[in-house]
């Protein structure tokens, strides 16, 4: 199906300290059914306005050049450019990942959330690209939709996944947001444990509000 598939997030599996990101999911292809829908993480984006996403403003964009070229927007002290051709400020002290020049993750300290930004060329409708990721992902365990809907970001159009699963004994909750622009799919989500569930969304919706497309 044309589209473009959210990427594991929150149901990927971990190893030790590294905590590898299992869900490999739909990153690329299809949703790694295994555990359940992290698949989502990857490259579809989706974005709840309702989840403040629409609110947020980007940086200025690129400005013209005697010539008549374009050069890099200026961006504020602590927003990071990332190959993928976003931009955002992930919280200090975090542990970066790197799992493709377009797909960047930060995790916690403690382990008990990770964001995740990442881009790929658009495809097909975004929402039926994440309907059929959800729709596969159905294996993991404990899985519970809250949401899967279109929504907007900032004008464009997008689409918010929001669910909960557990992984290994251990509850999380996860919130896609994805949207297109230009051509290109674009994703910042994250996944956390429930305990800390006001500080994780304090902590998403900075980040988001911090992401910017070049």
């Amino acid at each position: 199906m044309a589209g473009q598939a959210p990427s594991a997030g929150p149901l990927r599996a971990r190893t030790k300290p590294h905590r590898r990101t299992v869900l490999a999911a739909a990153a690329a292809a299809a949703v790694a059914a295994t555990t359940v829908l992290a698949v989502l993480l990857t490259d579809a984006g989706g974005d709840p306005s309702a989840s403040g996403g629409g609110t947020e403003t980007s940086a200025s964009g690129p400005s013209p050049t005697v010539q008549g070229t374009s050069r890099p927007p200026s961006l504020p002290p602590g927003v990071r450019r990332e190959a993928g051709g976003f931009a955002w400020a992930p919280p200090d002290g975090w542990r970066r990942d790197v799992k493709t020049g377009a797909e960047v993750h930060y995790t916690s300290p403690d382990g008990r959330q990770e964001l995740v930004a990442k881009s790929a060329l658009a495809r097909g409708d975004l929402l039926r690209t994440w309907q059929t990721s959800e729709r596969n992902a159905h294996q993991g365990r404990d899985y519970r939709k809250i949401r899967l809907e279109e929504t907007t970001f900032r004008g464009h159009p997008a689409v918010v996944w929001e669910y909960t699963f557990t992984l290994k004994g251990t509850p999380w909750h996860a919130r896609l947001l994805g949207f297109n622009q230009d051509g290109k799919s674009y994703q910042i989500s994250t996944w956390y444990q429930p305990g800390i569930e006001d500080q994780a969304l304090r902590v998403y919706e900075k980040t988001k509000k911090s992401f910017t497309v070049l």
